[in-house]
């Protein structure tokens, strides 16, 4: 029999070993206990009258499992830390202690958490504040056109909460830029807006509608 007839002989049989084989080797590798660091996310619950004035550090923990184990995490893990804080100002801080234990893992996922990445962060914290302020439209057009009148912003202006020194500091907020690059006449487009380094502040509405004409000059 010729090496080719030889490897086509009962090829089906063949086939289906392989593939039994290379199922066999997967689970096999699922099983396999791995260490791994998993992003943990900080769930703070602060006052009422208390805001968290820069974004924590990030955190991470040491899990270890089997690999099947680790692959069922569909995002980070999470701390949930309580802080009771009293006679908060601008630049208080807060020393915030992280163990293991604190760790939640998804009900239903068999991993054990080894430790914390650090343990130990300073968290940022001011009087919590909120106002309204103006929303500034930012839009790009083709070169020589222009808008026709005024631009209609809706809601023109929106509400921020946040810590105090930034809430303060505000007098606008810039919608992302609104590319209308290629439109002429009438249009009405619905824009984020721009939240770029102010993870603290929260902002009601997210998005406002701009619409207005653009001609040609």
């Amino acid at each position: 029999m010729s090496p080719r007839g030889a490897i086509l002989r009962h090829w089906p049989l063949k086939l289906a070993a392989l593939a039994l084989a290379i199922i066999l080797w997967v689970a096999v590798a699922l099983e396999k206990p791995t260490t791994q660091l998993v992003g943990i996310q900080l769930d703070l619950v602060l006052p009422p009258d208390v805001a968290s004035a820069q974004t924590p550090p990030p955190v991470k923990a040491l899990v270890s499992g089997p690999q099947r184990e680790l692959l069922r995490l569909t995002g980070p893990l999470v701390i949930r830390a309580v802080i009771n804080e009293t006679g908060v100002g601008a630049g208080t801080r807060h020393h915030l202690v992280m163990a293991p234990s604190d760790v939640q893992v998804p009900g239903g996922v068999k991993l054990m958490v080894q430790d914390v990445e650090p343990r130990e962060i300073d968290l940022l914290l001011d009087r919590r504040a909120q106002r309204t302020v103006a929303v500034r439209a930012v839009v790009q057009a083709d070169s020589g056109f222009a808008l026709e009148g005024t631009l209609a912003v809706v809601p023109p202006v929106v509400r921020v909460s946040g810590p105090r020194s930034l809430v303060g500091a505000l007098d606008s907020l810039n919608t992302e830029p609104l590319d209308l690059r290629g439109v002429a006449g009438s249009f009405e487009r619905t824009v984020q807006l721009d939240t770029a380094g102010r993870a603290v502040l929260r902002m009601t509405p997210l998005t406002v509608t701009l619409s207005g004409r653009i001609k040609k000059t």
